[in-house]
């Protein structure tokens, strides 16, 4: 296929970076924000020759998360827009360093709105036939998860949101079985799972991108890979937290391949 595939990607937690505002006040090493990541998503996803857009951020979920609504802070959650505590409930700041009123609308304002911004002039510039907000997941649920402790599939696709007006779908359930079984033929060689290959969530997204962009009248479907098909021997070296480059792009072209596949029978 030689033409763009007309599909927006959405990256929202592929980034490792501290804020620039923030640096020196973080309870968190590296590692910690490597493993809190979506690690890999960034480079697998973006197919700038492939798709229209591919809209993602460089800065650590724990810092300033874009899938999240701004309101959304500490105190009233430990998981806002930045966060008090890391999925395995460690403090991501020291003591007394949580930003306060003025920091954290200069850090808004900074990062968080020219995300959202991004997305809005893409939607204007371009004539998209779906938004896929694309996760990559431990292989396992952390201790704050809904399926805690339990082995992951190897894709998980979705397709409802939880709204003030109660569980929408976001996309035809059957789109997001066909890219779930397109991608589980597809991925299915490179990685192992004692759970199923794949799986259709049944739980609604409660992310803010899903919740906002459905109102467009687009299919919004959420797509995440698990982390067990690169982040382990061969391909990952864990003291300089490096993922194989060679990797990256072969689950890449996987994607791009079964994007492809995906389009050409659901458009």
């Amino acid at each position: 296929m030689t033409e763009k595939l007309p599909f927006l990607l959405i990256i929202p937690h592929g980034g490792l970076d501290v804020p620039e505002e923030l640096y020196g006040h973080e309870n968190v090493s590296p590692i910690n924000i490597f493993f809190e990541s979506d690690a890999g998503a960034n480079p697998i996803f973006s197919l700038p020759d492939s798709i229209y857009k591919a809209i993602s951020t460089d800065i650590s979920k724990l810092f300033v998360d874009v899938d999240r609504e701004y309101k959304e802070l500490s105190p009233i959650t430990h998981d806002g827009v930045i966060k008090s505590r890391t999925s395995m409930n460690l403090e991501v700041f020291r003591d007394n360093c949580y930003p306060d009123e003025i920091a954290i609308s200069n850090i808004l304002n900074r990062y968080y709105r020219p995300f959202h911004d991004s997305i809005k002039t893409a939607i204007k510039e371009f004539s998209f036939k779906a938004i896929i907000e694309c996760h990559t997941h431990s292989a396992v649920g952390p201790k704050n998860a809904q399926d805690r402790g339990k082995p992951r599939p190897l894709i998980i696709t979705g397709c409802t949101a939880g709204t003030d007006s109660g569980i929408k779908h976001t996309a035809p359930e059957g789109m997001a079985m066909e890219l779930a079984n397109i991608l589980s033929k597809k991925l299915s060689k490179e990685g192992d799972t004692v759970s199923d290959i794949f799986r259709v969530s049944n739980h609604y997204s409660k992310g803010f991108i899903v919740r906002n962009y459905i109102q467009l009248e687009l299919p919004v479907l959420t797509l995440s890979i698990s982390r067990s098909l690169f982040l382990n021997e061969p391909f990952f070296d864990l003291e300089n937290m490096r993922i194989d480059d060679n990797r990256l792009h072969a689950i890449s072209s996987l994607i791009k391949s079964s994007l492809e596949k995906f389009y050409a029978r659901c458009f």
